[in-house]
């Protein structure tokens, strides 16, 4: 079984579900059903929310995806739901906070490209997906080989971590710029 989690409120400004529903569609008539989604966070939405249940239903994927209805911390997740992926929303190539927290967990994040005028943008990373054919291949490819793809999943994950990491001498160097007056350690 996969394990797909979304960390996100159901709302008009984060509907990029359908997108998701349709990836399900397509694994399973590919014959790959063990696909589940977690949608983990708040309805905002009634509509947005109903919207994705119909066409989950339409599609015949109601029973691989699950609400939580409600936002939960991360430190009470189960370990069954921290073990999966968690399928994070950008625009191209900007992670945004969320993204980077649960990198910062040692969740394995996948980001998703919902921008479609960003499809075309080069990525050499392995958690980068651009469109839903590329989510699609990438699931595939974990379930063909899972132990390899959370490793290369995780060493992406941290590549893109120490992008945004100082190491200590760096960031005693920027205090020093930002806070002249002070003395910082």
């Amino acid at each position: 079984m996969i394990n797909l989690n979304v960390v996100s409120r159901i709302a008009e400004d984060k509907n990029s579900f359908p997108n998701l529903i349709e990836v399900l569609h397509t694994l399973k008539n590919e014959g790959i059903n063990d696909v589940q989604i977690l949608f983990i966070g708040a309805i905002y939405s009634r509509q947005v929310y109903q919207n994705t249940l119909n066409l989950a239903h339409e599609l015949g994927v109601s029973s691989n995806i699950s609400f939580t209805e409600t936002s939960i911390p991360l430190h009470d997740l189960t370990d069954e739901v921290k073990n999966g992926y968690f399928i994070n929303f950008t625009i191209a190539q900007f992670t945004g906070f969320s993204g980077l927290e649960g990198i910062r967990h040692g969740l394995k994040t996948i980001l998703y490209n919902v921008d479609s005028t960003w499809e075309n943008e080069l990525s050499n990373s392995i958690a980068y997906c651009r469109t839903t054919a590329e989510l699609t291949a990438l699931i595939k490819a974990i379930r063909a080989n899972q132990t390899k793809l959370d490793e290369e999943i995780k060493s992406s994950n941290q590549e893109l971590i120490n992008k945004f990491t100082l190491d200590p001498s760096s960031s005693k160097k920027l205090l020093d710029i930002m806070l002249p007056d002070k003395s910082v350690n």
